[in-house]
């Protein structure tokens, strides 16, 4: 993480100890065969050029940019709190796009764990 930046002031709480569990990147986000996250590997793919092989690079862009940006408490339920942050992250090609990720802090937890991102596509006027 950069250290001329400041935390953003209502960043996820705890967002430097922030998780990303194993094979949500890889194995969902950006896996072009799985049910769910085939429709995201798409635009990851074409907007970004993140492929399935990058999904550490994407880890990566994702955890650091977590501290920088605002969050927003989406809901609670039995299993936690939910916050959405979305953030701008450079693709492997070298475009640049709003990420929406959404996090959970679990009860028995005060650390923050990704759930799902996608990316925010502008409306064409």
């Amino acid at each position: 993480m950069s250290q001329d930046r400041d935390f953003h002031p209502n960043a996820v709480p705890n967002a430097d100890k922030a998780t990303i569990p194993e094979g949500k990147v890889g194995k969902y986000l950006l896996d072009p065969l799985h049910k769910e996250g085939r429709h995201k590997a798409r635009l990851f793919k074409g907007v970004l050029g993140f492929e399935q092989q990058d999904s550490s690079e994407l880890e990566r862009l994702i955890l650091s940019e977590l501290p920088f940006h605002a969050a927003t408490r989406a809901s609670e339920g039995k299993w936690g709190l939910k916050y959405e942050v979305t953030m701008p992250i450079t693709g492997p090609n070298g475009e640049t796009a709003n990420v929406l990720s959404v996090w959970i802090i679990r009860k028995e937890t005060e650390l923050p764990s990704l759930i799902t991102a996608r990316i925010v596509r502008e409306r064409r006027r």
